[in-house]
C-alpha cells in the first residue's frame, strides 16, 4: 500500500485518471430512469410541439402561445431529438449533462493561468461535485446548467478581452453571448451583462468607454441577434404579451405568496442556505477570514474580478424572496475559483484554520464513504440485483480514496472529489430506481402513454376546463403524434376527448354515446380522467 502511495504521489494525474473513469457512471448511469419531473415536462412539450407543428419560432403548449421563456434553449433539445430519433427521458436531459461538463471544462481554461493546472481541474470539478448540482441539477433537464454555461463564457470573455484591451471584441463577444442568454432565459442576461460591464470597468477605470462606438457596436449586435429573431416572431404572433411576461418571470424581488416578514428571514437566511446548497465546498469560505490568505488571492487581478463579478451579481438574488439556488449556476464557479485559491495560499502558509479545515474535509471523505455501506442494508434498495457487488466495489474505490486522504493530505480535495463521485454512483445505482418504484410518477406517466397510445388515428382533444398538466401533454402528445388541444365543442366526427367527471356531466347532452377507452390519473392534484371516444 505504501508502494502505491509513493507512485501517486509522483504521478498525481492518476487522480485525474480515476475521476475520469468514474464520471460518466456518476453522470450517466440511469439519468433516463425516472419520469419527467418539475420543469422538465415544460420544456419537453414546447420541443415537441414545435417538432410537430415546425414552427420553431412561436414555443406553444396545447397549441397555445407560451411566453414564459423564449425558445433557445428548446432549439437545443430539438437538435438533440433530431440527432437521436429519440423522445425519450435521457435525451432530454443529455444536454444538462453535456453543458455541465463544458462548464466545468470552461472553468478550467478561465482559471489555469492563475491557479495552475492541477487547482483548475479541481475548481471545474467543485462546480460539479458541489451538493446542489451532484444530487439534483445534475440529472434535469432544465435550462438553467446551459445557461450558466453561456453567462459564465460571457464573464471570461469581459475579463480577457478588457485585459488585452481589445474592447471592440469584448463588446461584441459578451453581447453575443448576451443575447443567446436572453433567447433562453429573457430578463436576467440584460441584468448579468449591465451590472458586470459596470461593476468591471469602474473597477478598472475605463468607464469612459460604455461611450464609446465600440460600446455602441456590443449594443448593436445583441439588437440585431434578439431583433432578427422577434421580427420572425411577429410573422405569426403579436409582441403584445411577450415582453410584459418575460419581464414578470423576472421579477423576483417579491415572493407572491409571502409576507414582509418572510423577506427579511429570506435576507438573514440566504448565505447559510447558499453555504448548504454547495457544500461541501462553500466551507472553505472560513480561509477568507484570514487577513494574510485575503492578501494573496485578491492581490491578483483575475481573483478581483471574479469576487466583483460574484458579488455584484448575487445582490440581486440575495434581495429576491423568490429565489431558487439553480438561478446561480453561473455565480458558483467564479467562488469556487477563490476558494481553490484560497486553500492553496492557507496550504501553504499552514494556518491554523487550514488544518482545521482540512480535518474536516477528512471526515466528510470517511463518512460519505461510509454512507455507501447503507444500500445492502436499506430495504428499498436491500434485494436488487448486484446491489452487494456494486456497493463492495464502490467502497473500495472509496475507502482507498479515504485512507490516501490520510496519508496524502496535499491531494484531499481530489480524494474528498473522488469520493464524491463514487457516492453520486451509487445514488444513480440504487437511490434512482427505488424512487422509481416508490413514488407514483411511473404509474402517471404510463397512464398518459396508455392514453396516447389508445387514442392513435382519432382526433385528441381536452374537453372543457378539464385538469391537464405538462407531464400529461408531453406524454400523451408524443406517443399520439400531434399537439394535445383543448376544446369547448364537440365534434361532428369520431373523436376521442380527456375529460374529467365535471365535465364528463357538463357535456353529456353534446356527447350523448360515448365510449370510455381508459381510466388514468395524472400528477396535477392527482386528477383522475377519462379517454373517452365519441
Amino acid at each position: 500500500m505504501d508502494r502505491l502511495f509513493d507512485k501517486l504521489k509522483n504521478h498525481p494525474w492518476i487522480l485525474l485518471v480515476t475521476v475520469a473513469i468514474l464520471l460518466p457512471f456518476a453522470l450517466f448511469l440511469n439519468i433516463g430512469l425516472m419520469p419527467l419531473i418539475s420543469d422538465e415536462p415544460t420544456r419537453a412539450i414546447v420541443t415537441l410541439e414545435m417538432i410537430l407543428s415546425g414552427n420553431y419560432i412561436t414555443p406553444t403548449i396545447n397549441g397555445e402561445f407560451y411566453y414564459n421563456k423564449p425558445p433557445l434553449f428548446n432549439w437545443i433539445l430539438a437538435g438533440f431529438v433530431h440527432m437521436s430519433g429519440r423522445q425519450d427521458e435521457f435525451i432530454f436531459r443529455l444536454p444538462t449533462v453535456i453543458s455541465l461538463i463544458l462548464t466545468g471544462i470552461t472553468v478550467f481554461i478561465m482559471s489555469r493561468k492563475s491557479l495552475g493546472r492541477f487547482y483548475a481541474i479541481i475548481a471545474g470539478l467543485m462546480l460539479v461535485t458541489s451538493a446542489r448540482i451532484l444530487f439534483w441539477d445534475s440529472f434535469q433537464g432544465l435550462i438553467d446548467i446551459t445557461y450558466a454555461l453561456l453567462t459564465l463564457g460571457s464573464f471570461f470573455a469581459l475579463y480577457q478581452f478588457s485585459f488585452r484591451q481589445k474592447y471592440l471584441l469584448m463588446f461584441i463577444i459578451t453581447y453575443a453571448l448576451a443575447a443567446g442568454g436572453f433567447l433562453m432565459k429573457g430578463i436576467p442576461s440584460v441584468a448579468f451583462q449591465g451590472i458586470s460591464l459596470l461593476i468591471w470597468m469602474l473597477h478598472e477605470k475605463t468607464f469612459r468607454k460604455l461611450f464609446s462606438f465600440q460600446h455602441l457596436a456590443g449594443i448593436a449586435v445583441f439588437l440585431l441577434i434578439t431583433g432578427t429573431y422577434y421580427a420572425f416572431y411577429l410573422q405569426t404572433n403579436s409582441l403584445q404579451d411577450v415582453f410584459s411576461t418575460l419581464l414578470d418571470q423576472s421579477n423576483r424581488i417579491n415572493d407572491k405568496e409571502g409576507t414582509l416578514l418572510s423577506w427579511f428571514s429570506h435576507l438573514f437566511i440566504f448565505p447559510f442556505e447558499m453555504v448548504y446548497e454547495f457544500a461541501p465546498w462553500t466551507l472553505l469560505l472560513l480561509l477568507l477570514f484570514d487577513r494574510k490568505v485575503r492578501n494573496q488571492i485578491f492581490d491578483q487581478k483575475f481573483f478581483r474580478f471574479c469576487l466583483l463579478i460574484f458579488l455584484s451579481n448575487i445582490i440581486i438574488y440575495w434581495v429576491s424572496a423568490d429565489m431558487r439556488p439553480r438561478y446561480l449556476f453561473m455565480l458558483f464557479p467564479l467562488l469556487f475559483i477563490i476558494l481553490t485559491k484560497a486553500y492553496n495560499e492557507a496550504s501553504a502558509l499552514n494556518t491554523r484554520m487550514f488544518r482545521f479545515i482540512n480535518s474536516i474535509l477528512l471526515a466528510m471523505t470517511v463518512l460519505a464513504s461510509f454512507s455507501l455501506l447503507i444500500y445492502p442494508f436499506w430495504k428499498e434498495t436491500m434485494n436488487f440485483s448486484g446491489v452487494r457487488a456494486i456497493t463492495l466495489l464502490l467502497f473500495l474505490v472509496a475507502g482507498l480514496a479515504s485512507y490516501a486522504s490520510v496519508k496524502l493530505p496535499q491531494f484531499r480535495l481530489w480524494l474528498l472529489v473522488i469520493v464524491l463521485i463514487s457516492v453520486r454512483t451509487g445514488f444513480n445505482a440504487f437511490n434512482l430506481p427505488a424512487r422509481y418504484n416508490s413514488y407514483p410518477d411511473a404509474g402517471y406517466r404510463q397512464g398518459e402513454i396508455t392514453a396516447g397510445q389508445l387514442s392513435k388515428g382519432y382526433d385528441l382533444l381536452i374537453l372543457g376546463d378539464t385538469p391537464f398538466n405538462h407531464d400529461a401533454s408531453f406524454y400523451i402528445s408524443r406517443e399520439h403524434g400531434s399537439i394535445v388541444r383543448r376544446t369547448w365543442e364537440i365534434s361532428d366526427k369520431r373523436t376521442c376527448y380527456i375529460t374529467d367527471e365535471k365535465n364528463l356531466a357538463n357535456f353529456a347532452e353534446k356527447l350523448r354515446n360515448y365510449e370510455v377507452l381508459h381510466k388514468f390519473s395524472i400528477k396535477l392534484n392527482e386528477s383522475r380522467l377519462y379517454l373517452i371516444r365519441r
